[in-house]
């Protein structure tokens, strides 16, 4: 059972993702922000106005549950839904207040980037950096997949 545990991608994975998260979450707490709140947000910022749907296959989550993390944001005008041009489809963007949110946050994220530098060394958290994403090619969630892509006019 040990042995089990000790070659487990996703027990070590999901322990050593929590107690990064706990690093970011931390740094965003004086904001009164999440780290995922705060990915949220820059995620947005990234793309622009645009869908929900776009947005969770860009931050791998599934549409329920992005809707629960962007309501609270929504709340706290930091971003807007909009309706979109058929009524079924809503759009996101960042508002002014969830711009300043992001400029204020990302100096909280370089304090916390620096302190996972620390905690890995420089050389450990580039080499983590990479393995994760070569991974990430490799375990794209199922769901991202199988959406149908509508056809651009």
């Amino acid at each position: 059972m040990r042995e089990a545990i000790r070659v487990c991608a996703c027990f070590n994975l999901r322990r050593v993702s929590r107690a990064v998260t706990q690093v970011y979450d931390e740094a965003m707490a004086p904001l009164g922000l999440s780290s995922g709140q705060f990915m949220l947000l820059l995620a947005v910022r990234m793309l622009g106005e645009t869908s929900l749907l776009r947005l969770a296959d860009t931050v791998w989550t599934d549409r329920s549950v992005l809707s629960r993390t962007v309501r609270p944001l929504e709340d706290r005008g930091l971003l807007a839904i909009l309706t979109g041009k058929d009524r079924r489809t809503r759009r996101i963007t960042l508002t002014p207040e969830g711009q300043q949110a992001l400029r204020d946050g990302y100096v909280r994220w370089q304090g916390a980037q620096a302190r996972m530098s620390e905690l890995l060394g420089s050389r450990q958290l580039e080499e983590l950096l990479g393995t994760l994403e070569r991974s990430s090619l490799g375990v794209q969630p199922k769901y991202l997949s199988k959406r149908p892509r509508r056809a651009r006019r």
